[in-house]
């Protein structure tokens, strides 16, 4: 007999082999259809929105009782480029288990975490006489690794996502296996500078009278930052939303050390955060940042080539926390560059979204946190923010509902990396969880 288990490991087997990378704008359509599929299956009433390149899946599972309230479930289908393939162990497009775990791109990030939701609810719906008690709305986009690129736009064309929660896409398991639930992310804007100084490259003896894009470009990142790694462009911190006492408390609270931090990550420069004096958990979840992710110019060959570069671009983000605009960060460091006699560096902005943190005091969020330690039998890890990028901002500007993240993940899942997995034992685990989650609205 085939069981909802089997049944949604075989979609996610489907998934995974969708190669839905949304940076290529590839194969996001086939995703969302067989998505749709499934849904449908289900029972869902299930519409796919195709108006921009990454279509959007709404599927409706009404309630059987009148005053039912509303579960949003919010997950994406796209996923990161695999590349580099050499350091993957199998083909990240199969579905591959090993040891107990589950290996392949999107088996956390994200398509792991949306199967187990249909599991929980396959199985609920099964056990129940088809019966909900709570009226369920899967919202799935396929931009999210691309900065949820018209999400906005899909949310203003279907005012009726309206709900009392949004279950988020993914969390994880700390190192000691406890649950961490979530209720916030930072916001980004991710720009390309460019440094153009003469036509064509220039052989490197003109360097006694010309200055290289490279030379140009690299003073113009310099400015951005002290020694200590502070930023310094006018106004940068004006729309930093401080963290209140509450929040506060719950990042001190989080049982990882700096040394932990320091081992997993592989550090071996000093923490800036030691360098400025300050804490470095609360400036991980806390504060904005500014980040170069990479630099190209000049002769890149095995050997010697003396170039003067004629041009220079680098990519560099900007992690946005709540209240701060990405506009007006980018108009901040366009008029710093212009301050510092670097109007001739173009600026070119790529992408951009706000950040968002829940009240994790909310009445449904307790709900989840009280679940997830009886589910579990270990009291949950509660972050009012994570330290990464996502679209809740844009979910809350719609719904103005609680938002709450908590998934399949664990320390070593590896999402965006060679080697994505998830654990066996944890994605049952969270089926369990999902599904004390609709039972506790009987």
């Amino acid at each position: 007999m085939t069981t909802a288990r089997d049944t949604y490991l075989d979609l996610l087997k489907e998934l995974v082999a969708i190669p839905s990378v949304s940076a290529k704008r590839e194969h996001l359509p086939e995703a969302a259809k067989r998505i749709a599929q499934a849904l449908t299956e289900l029972g869902g009433e299930t519409t796919v929105d195709d108006s921009y390149f990454a279509p959007l899946v709404i599927s409706q599972f009404k309630s059987h009782k009148a005053d039912a309230k509303t579960l949003i479930i919010y997950n994406h289908y796209d996923v990161q480029p695999a590349e580099p393939f050499d350091l993957w162990d199998s083909d990240p497009w199969t579905l591959t288990e090993r040891n107990g775990h589950l290996y392949g791109r999107g088996v956390d990030d994200d398509k792991g975490n949306l199967t187990a939701r249909l599991t929980a609810l396959a199985e609920y719906l099964d056990e129940h006489d088809r019966q909900l008690p709570v009226n369920i709305l899967f919202v799935i986009e396929g931009s999210e690794e691309t900065a949820s690129q018209h999400l906005d736009d899909y949310f203003k064309k279907h005012p009726e996502i309206q709900g009392d929660l949004i279950i988020w896409e993914s969390e994880s398991k700390d190192q000691n296996d406890r649950p961490i639930i979530s209720g916030g992310n930072k916001g980004i804007v991710t720009f390309n500078l460019k440094s153009k100084t003469a036509g064509i490259d220039l052989h490197s003896s003109l360097a006694a009278v010309v200055n290289s894009a490279a030379w140009r470009l690299s003073q113009a990142l310099a400015s951005f930052f002290d020694q200590d790694g502070h930023i310094l462009v006018p106004h940068f911190y004006d729309q930093v939303r401080k963290p209140n006492q509450r929040e506060k408390a719950l990042i001190a609270a989080l049982p990882e050390t700096k040394n932990d931090f320091i081992k997993k990550n592989q550090i071996e420069a000093p923490l800036l955060a030691d360098k400025r004096g300050t804490d470095w958990k609360q400036a991980l979840y806390f504060e904005p940042t500014l980040n170069i992710e990479g630099i190209t110019t000049g002769y890149q060959g095995a050997g010697v080539k003396t170039v003067l570069p004629a041009e220079a671009t680098a990519k560099v983000e900007a992690r946005l926390v709540p209240g701060m605009d990405p506009d007006d960060t980018l108009k901040a460091i366009s008029d710093h560059l212009a301050a510092k006699g670097f109007q001739d560096i173009q600026v070119e902005k790529t992408l951009g979204q706000a950040g968002y943190r829940s009240d994790m005091t909310d009445p449904e969020i307790k709900r989840v946190i009280r679940l997830s330690q009886e589910s579990s039998g270990k009291e949950p890890i509660v972050m009012p923010s994570s330290a990464g990028t996502g679209p809740m901002n844009y979910a809350f500007e719609a719904t103005h509902a609680p938002i709450v993240a908590l998934g399949i993940g664990y320390p070593g899942t590896l999402d965006h990396a060679p080697n994505e997995n998830i654990h066996l034992k944890d994605y049952d685990e969270n089926v369990r969880f999902v599904k004390a989650i609709l039972e506790s609205y009987q």
